[in-house]
């Protein structure tokens, strides 16, 4: 084979892999996100359809019934939260959901399911602006390793534990991978933790990643959104 005509299929073979890479890093997440929706919508709708199934028969083998019927389900399902939470907040709603949350405690089995599910929510919550204060890195397994986690206190009123330091501490939670919601609690010195600009919930997606999503600098955010302006 001549050299050119060589260099000429190098050439096209590395453009096809280039090209197939880029589209596959496109294409794959946008599948996967419709097919996890589509999947979950089936899920929480399925026993919609099968009992109106049961009924009629005839409704439900048109696709475009079949549709109807989930969307419906699914607005009934937000109302129903939505009317949950404003229960909630009365003092009825607490007292009620205080007895439900002893019931399921006491469920055999059950119980395991529901306090991990509400450790998954508590942890939701805390990520979204609760306990998490700022993020850090910190020096973890070893000297010269760092680890990423969250500032949850910075300890500014002496306690049992903070008094046996003779520096500022901070206490922090560094959540485990791909599963933020074990993790463990450090109490490092001020000095030894490097502060961190990123919001918790960018710090969230790194960690469950593996360190594959990583967020963009502010800084740079911003100079590209002045450059958009400036456009």
């Amino acid at each position: 084979m001549p050299y050119s005509d060589q260099k000429t299929s190098q050439l096209l073979s590395k453009l096809l892999k280039t090209n197939m890479m880029a589209g596959l890093l496109i294409v794959v997440p946008i599948l996967l996100t419709c097919w996890v929706g589509w999947w979950s919508i089936s899920v929480t709708t399925d026993w919609a359809v099968h009992l109106l199934d049961y009924y009629n028969p005839d409704l439900t083998e048109r696709a475009t019934a079949r549709l109807l019927i989930r969307i419906i389900t699914i607005i009934i399902l937000l109302t129903a939260v939505f009317l949950v939470g404003l229960l909630a907040k009365a003092t009825i709603g607490k007292q009620l959901i205080h007895l439900a949350h002893k019931i399921m405690l006491k469920l055999p089995i059950l119980s395991i399911v529901y306090s991990t599910c509400q450790q998954i929510g508590e942890t939701v919550k805390n990520q979204q602006g609760g306990l998490f204060k700022q993020v850090v890195l910190f020096e973890y397994p070893r000297k010269g390793s760092w680890s990423i986690g969250f500032i949850t206190s910075y300890n500014e009123q002496e306690n049992e534990i903070t008094q046996h330091f003779k520096s500022e501490v901070y206490s922090v939670f560094m959540p485990t991978t791909p599963n933020p919601t074990s993790g463990f609690l450090f109490y490092i010195p001020k000095e030894d933790c490097i502060l961190l600009e990123m919001s918790s919930s960018d710090a969230m997606k790194l960690i469950v990643s593996g360190g594959v999503v990583t967020p963009p600098k502010e800084e740079t955010e911003k100079e590209e959104d002045k450059e958009a302006e400036n456009v």
